[in-house]
């Protein structure tokens, strides 16, 4: 029995006659015809009873159209399955931390696809903590994470490089003029930041509780558009990173002393085995120039802190 032979047998029955099943699939009719023959023939019984002007299908067809219907689907989603394994060797699935993650992805992403036009990236923007949650789970393969600390078992890394939190005032702001603020000058200065769901904000009121100030939060936002109108109305100041004050000639960008610097980091999981996109990549990566000559961080705590 041949596949071709299920494929006319089926289209045969759905459509009743040999002729719709011959345009159907772009066969001649006597091919269908011949076909089916050989197909009864191997059966043993009569799959069809000819009439003058149509077909019927005998009891005996109509089991095997049922068996031949579910073999079809089984065949067709066994097609899908090869084909998702060979797209899965072109597919990346990248996590990217929210924010800071942002500021070097973009350019990252658009330069490898330059070179490797036919791979397929998905991405995804989260917090870094629910980052280190997919690549376990393994529905990401990398994640570009913000730490403060070399992530360990089990994870293989790759610095990329460092970032840096500023307060962004206005030019004409009293501040703008400072080389560096400490925290505890900052107590009466009004504030927006981002919600609390993000890291850089959780980091902050950390910070701000340690040096054991109350900062005055005026306005909390998930959108960094939001964050620069507020500062350009001179409403509040903010918070962001450094690679922003290139793009905003209009703001003054001032070191916090209590800040340290942050580590842009490609994480994957060392348990799980790269497949030639996920090689392409880190090989890209390495020999971009999206990677500066760093110090490592500390190494983390035996507990969750690299997910920090």
């Amino acid at each position: 029995m041949k596949l071709t032979q299920i494929e006319y047998f089926i289209a045969v029955c759905q459509c009743g006659s040999f002729t719709g099943a011959a345009e159907k699939c772009h066969i001649s009719q006597p091919g269908i015809s011949k076909a089916m023959q050989e197909l009864e023939q191997e059966c043993g019984v009569a799959l069809f009873q000819r009439n003058r002007n149509n077909i019927q299908v005998t009891p005996q067809g109509r089991i095997l159209l049922e068996h031949a219907q579910q073999f079809e689907n089984h065949y067709q989603n066994l097609c899908q399955v090869v084909k998702n394994l060979a797209h899965s060797r072109t597919l990346l699935r990248i996590g990217v931390a929210t924010m800071r993650g942002n500021t070097i992805f973009p350019k990252l992403h658009g330069a490898f696809l330059k070179e490797h036009p036919r791979t397929t990236i998905e991405t995804i923007e989260e917090t870094t903590n629910v980052l280190y949650e997919l690549l376990d789970r393994q529905e990401i393969d990398f994640a570009l994470c913000v730490t403060n600390h070399m992530p360990e078992e089990p994870y293989h890394h790759l610095l990329l490089r460092k970032s840096y939190l500023k307060l962004f005032v206005r030019k004409d702001h009293p501040l703008a003029s400072r080389t560096s603020l400490s925290l505890k000058e900052l107590k009466d200065v009004p504030l927006v930041m981002f919600s609390d769901h993000f890291d850089q904000t959780t980091y902050i009121k950390r910070m701000f509780a340690v040096s054991e100030v109350q900062p005055r939060i005026v306005h909390q936002t998930s959108q960094v558009f939001t964050i620069l109108e507020y500062i350009r109305s001179e409403a509040a100041a903010g918070f962001l990173t450094e690679e922003i004050a290139s793009q905003e000639p209009d703001l003054a960008a001032i070191p916090i002393t209590e800040f340290h610097p942050a580590f842009i980091t490609l994480v994957w999981n060392k348990n799980v085995r790269l497949h030639p996109a996920m090689e392409e990549f880190i090989r890209f990566v390495k020999q971009s120039r999206f990677i500066q000559p760093l110090e490592p961080p500390q190494k983390a705590e035996p507990s969750s802190s690299a997910k920090k």
